[in-house]
């Protein structure tokens, strides 16, 4: 500890001139103030209002989009994408303009969203990043997940959809790292590891897909190798209408986990050529009827009162991809960086009667909010020998925000921390976002990957945490997100030292605090490759489904 205060000591004094004494001070009395210390309850003043507006132990519904960018949907301001459900749905309830994903890859994106706490605290981080059907590692079972914590509060937990936090450990059919062991009572049609690009049934990429990366399971079994898109969605929705009906007179967590937007495009044959925007369009068109389908659920049951329903995207779209990425509008860079493109995600709450209609939020919060909203809505506490990441949305969501503000909001005072696997990239402080390292941005020329916008390989332009494309920057290299929200305009730090401190000061304070968890991510077995019928691995033991 004494090297690192030493070190930012120097590192400050050298980056603004600022009188060294002042430095050390403050830092003393913020650290004296306290580590880790998070206030993610409301006041009790603020809870007494509360109890007559908000429904005790409300349904929960988290509707999670895969690889969704921040501009792909009509209220975002695409300006071909057709407006539906989705769009409805923020309509109805409170749009967010500065929601944060954890990460940008899959695996510790979710990881954080269902713990509340960063993927390097939890350990999913390491290797190639994410988990692989070889992977050996997996959420870890000492963490607990938003369904364990509101099972302590008599909820009925589901999940559909998919995983993608690990799979098997010794064997495999272990099924060791599957949802059920992480608090889900009920576990539907699920992809317990990802769609992906050699999942293609079109033929455009490839000529068949690859059985060892496109499998299917219902609850911990093996049903279907490699899956099928037709019925796909249906299939999710099917299970999560089920498990709707099933627990419509108790409180209940569900968590339906979309295949779409992640590449291999895909739609059911009622969706295809439906859209002006084509394949990616299609395919939004089927998720956002499947999410018009979980509402009118609600309401036919009678149920919607009482149940908040959260949309959102694990992260921002995959860019170098093209026409089958996504669009991450006017901000920098995609997934698997940490510009804004690859980080802040659509995000919507509904909940009539609760959350008043057509509110549109700028406050800065976190994928990793949802635990502890979670939270104090059952009236549970986490367990207390770990810190988390994120706070209550509680108070936000019972605010009144015109869709027009009126006046100049103040900027939201939170700092969020974005890390590539364990190396912390940038920092977000209130406006100001600070890079220490950065990543190489996907080039304009598209040509030679995209002929005519379709692309020819699943690739990234940087994707390595610690490889050439890395780039460090000393001093940190400044934006104003609220003035510049695509990060196009550095600021002088000559200009800004007073904000640099700020930023480095929560920076040291972070990283003092910070015990990363054993790298889930890194090893890896071919003993543990799901099959169904080794050694061919194909098999199909679902009946056939409408597609809605």
């Amino acid at each position: 500890m004494g090297q690192t205060v030493a070190f930012y000591r120097y590192y400050v004094t050298a980056v603004t001139g600022y009188a060294l004494v002042t430095v050390v001070l403050v830092t003393v009395f913020l650290l004296h103030d306290g580590i880790g210390a998070l206030k993610t309850k409301t006041s009790r003043d603020e809870r007494s209002k509360l109890k007559t507006t908000v429904p005790v132990k409300p349904n929960i519904i988290l509707l999670l989009a895969d690889d969704m960018g921040w501009g792909d949907l009509c209220s975002y301001g695409h300006p071909t994408q057709e407006c539906g459900e989705i769009d409805k749905m923020a309509a109805e309830g409170m749009r967010f303009t500065q929601w944060y994903s954890a990460d940008s890859l899959c695996s510790p994106s979710r990881a954080a969203l269902l713990t509340g706490r960063l993927p390097v605290r939890v350990g999913v981080w390491g290797g190639s990043r994410l988990f692989l059907p070889t992977s050996t590692g997996g959420l870890p079972r000492d963490e607990t997940t938003i369904a364990e914590l509101l099972k302590e509060a008599g909820y009925a937990t589901g999940m559909v959809g998919k995983w993608h936090l690990g799979i098997n450990e010794f064997l495999p059919g272990d099924g060791r790292h599957l949802p059920h062991h992480h608090g889900f009572d009920f576990v539907g049609t699920n992809l317990p590891f990802t769609n992906h690009w050699a999942c293609d049934e079109s033929k455009i990429h490839m000529e068949s897909p690859d059985p060892m990366l496109c499998f299917k399971y219902w609850n911990a079994t093996l049903v279907q190798q490699p899956f099928k898109h037709d019925n796909l969605t249906a299939s999710f929705l099917q299970d999560s209408v089920a498990f709707m009906h099933n627990n419509k007179d108790t409180p209940f967590f569900l968590y339906l986990s979309f295949a779409h937007m992640h590449t291999d495009m895909f739609s059911a044959p009622r969706f295809r050529e439906t859209s002006r925007r084509g394949r990616y369009g299609d395919g939004l068109r089927e998720l956002d009827w499947a999410v018009g389908e979980v509402l009118k659920t609600l309401v036919s049951l009678q149920i919607q009162h009482r149940t908040l329903v959260i949309f959102l995207s694990d992260h921002g779209g995959h860019l170098e991809i093209c026409t089958e990425g996504g669009s991450n509008g006017i901000l920098k860079g995609g997934k698997a960086s940490t510009w804004d493109g690859g980080l802040r995600v659509p995000g919507i709450a509904w909940w009539p009667g609760v959350v008043a209609p057509g509110q549109v939020s700028q406050h800065l919060v976190s994928s990793m909010d949802v635990f502890q909203t979670a939270a104090e809505l059952a009236g549970v506490t986490p367990p207390k020998d770990r810190i988390y990441d994120g706070k209550s949305l509680v108070p936000i969501l019972l605010e009144k925000t015109p869709a027009v503000p009126t006046s100049k909001s103040p900027p939201s005072p939170r700092t969020l921390f974005h890390y590539c696997s364990n190396r912390l990239m940038a920092v977000r402080y209130g406006e100001y976002k600070a890079h220490f390292y950065s990543m190489e941005l996907p080039g304009m020329d598209y040509t030679q990957f995209c002929p005519s916008g379709v692309p020819i390989a699943d690739y990234y332009t940087s994707f390595d945490c610690y490889g050439p494309e890395i780039t460090q920057h000393e001093p940190p290299l400044l934006f104003n997100i609220n003035i510049d929200p695509g990060e196009l305009y550095p600021l002088p730090a000559e200009d800004y030292k007073d904000v640099l401190i700020k930023i480095l000061l929560e920076k040291l304070k972070h990283e003092i605090s910070m015990e990363p968890g054993k790298a889930q991510c890194e090893e890896g077995s071919e003993m543990v490759q799901p099959c169904c019928k080794p050694p061919f691995c194909t098999c199909n033991y679902e009946p056939q489904r409408e597609d809605g």
